[in-house]
């Protein structure tokens, strides 16, 4: 009896363990920071409107989009090295932004929205097609940098199971397969909390000699907020006081001195999650 309730435990431990299994790894696909060339990618699942469900890959310094079919399989790669317009750092490209095959025109190729740079007065929006054709070019900007209400999320329920992906800081992504279902109103949930919280995207150059720009989002009934920079040692180093007029702010880093400091979104009622900038001279 002793070896049977043994054997049980055991086999409840390999069964709770196995509800979340890792399915696949992808080399060049972590999303952690648009300065660095080895964890600045963009790995997401989209549902396209005629291919149906498929991984995506933005490698921003590597120039190109990979797409893979649900078992992971390649499918096509798009390049990016031709497209008009890199950021003000000249190694990567800009941000890619709603993907789709339907969405721009009425053809089954893939399209998306391309952002040169965020940093005034360079912005460009464009639109191209998988085969790098231009859609449209405008000089508006759409300065979205953060993933709410996007296409990338940390998981997805699809139509093979419920997967997660998690970024890694060897360049990494991994995408785990969960044993359960997102529930819409775990996702609701989520969404409302976000809307009740300070908003703030990673800093656009970073690395930055001049100036960079910051996105942010107030939280619902708030109209008024600063985001206050730091160095490492916890000083105050700027303040800007910001409401709901905008959505990003151009900050001069021409009087900071070199080296890394941190941000925060605060307003009366909460503070966002502290963000790094690297300042290079």
């Amino acid at each position: 009896m002793k070896n049977i309730f043994i054997l049980l435990i055991a086999l409840f431990t390999l069964n709770a363990r196995g509800q979340i299994t890792l399915e696949y790894t992808h080399d060049s696909a972590s999303t952690y920071a648009s300065g660095n060339p080895a964890v600045s990618s963009q790995l997401m699942i989209i549902k396209f409107e005629v291919s149906g469900e498929q991984y995506v890959n933005v490698n921003r310094w590597g120039k190109y989009i990979s797409i893979y079919s649900m078992n992971h399989s390649l499918v096509q790669t798009i390049s990016l090295a031709n497209i008009t317009g890199n950021t003000s750092s000249g190694n990567g490209v800009g941000d890619v932004l709603y993907l789709s095959e339907t969405l721009f025109n009425t053809d089954s190729k893939k399209e998306f929205m391309y952002i040169t740079d965020i940093a005034a007065p360079n912005v460009m929006t464009r639109i191209y097609n998988e085969d790098g054709n231009l859609l449209f070019s405008d000089t508006g900007a759409a300065v979205i940098r953060t993933n709410v209400q996007l296409q990338q999320y940390p998981i997805y329920n699809t139509s093979v199971g419920t997967k997660m992906i998690l970024s890694y800081g060897n360049g990494q992504a991994k995408v785990f397969a969960l044993g359960g279902t997102l529930s819409n109103s775990i996702a609701s949930a989520n969404q409302n909390l976000l809307n009740q919280n300070a908003l703030l995207a990673n800093a656009y150059p970073n690395p930055t000699s001049n100036s960079t720009t910051v996105a942010y989002q107030l939280p619902a009934n708030v109209n008024e907020g600063e985001i206050v920079f730091y160095d490492l040692q916890g000083n105050e180093i700027k303040r800007f006081r910001v409401d709901r007029s905008f959505t990003s702010l151009l900050i001069s880093t021409s009087d900071i001195a070199a080296g890394t400091y941190y941000y925060q979104l605060q307003t009366s009622n909460n503070a966002s999650a502290g963000k790094q900038l690297v300042v290079i001279k």
